[in-house]
């Protein structure tokens, strides 16, 4: 393995983590990344909050059902998904700001036509769809985040157990800490992921063999 790979097969959660904080240039690489993965129609529907501060940790802490590490990593990541960026307004916005970086005319009719089309637009689908096109999205961006954490020697972990919409436990503190965060009503929290120098060395876990998860052509037809 060269390149990218080594790193990628070394990842692992890390949920210990030493004193040292991670310099502010570092996390901003790391944010970095995550702005630059790639988005379906380009929407970018993302919004990323660093959360440094202990007192607003040991809250987020208490929003993931207790997870110490939430607390004790160097910063915390909160994930949030925008709603509004499907808006016709914003999905507009979006497709003549694409035209324009790639030179191309914009036919507004023929966007807003698009729009029509459950393909192109999730929206006509409903919350739930929309949440699960969120949700798709999000995890790119942190996939890409990790990736770039594991390139710059900081561990991270991504935090799947917590309270919001979507598990629907601890409504009332997840309510304060969107108000203590400020976020506007169409963003939703999704996930965390937790960022700092580590103090563990834990082995990735297993995956499943290449040839179980991998087909050529046809399902279950061998690629090798």
């Amino acid at each position: 393995m060269n390149g990218l790979l080594p790193e990628i097969a070394g990842w692992a959660s890390i949920r210990r983590y030493d004193t040292r904080p991670v310099p502010k240039d570092v996390i901003k690489r790391i944010l970095e990344a995550a702005r630059r993965a790639p988005s379906w129609a380009n929407v970018q529907p993302w919004h990323f909050i660093v959360v440094r501060e202990r007192a607003m940790k040991s809250q987020l802490r208490q929003l993931a059902v207790g997870q110490p590490f939430v607390e004790t990593a160097d910063s915390v990541v909160v994930c949030c998904g925008d709603m509004s960026a499907w808006s016709e307004e914003q999905r507009l916005k979006q497709m003549r700001s694409l035209s324009q970086a790639l030179g191309r005319s914009f036919n507004e009719e023929k966007a807003k036509e698009s729009l029509n089309d459950p393909a192109y637009n999730p929206l006509l689908r409903g919350k739930d769809v929309l949440v699960a096109r969120l949700y798709e999205q999000l995890s790119l961006a942190i996939a890409f985040m990790i990736l770039q954490a594991k390139h710059e020697g900081v561990g991270s972990c991504i935090v799947g157990a917590f309270a919001n919409e979507i598990t629907a436990v601890n409504m009332d503190l997840y309510k304060k800490t969107r108000h203590d965060l400020g976020l506007p009503q169409d963003m939703m929290i999704l996930t965390l992921v937790t960022l700092g120098y580590p103090l563990e060395d834990p082995q990735p876990r297993p995956r499943k063999p290449f040839d179980e998860v991998v087909s050529l052509e046809r399902y279950r037809n061998p690629f090798a």
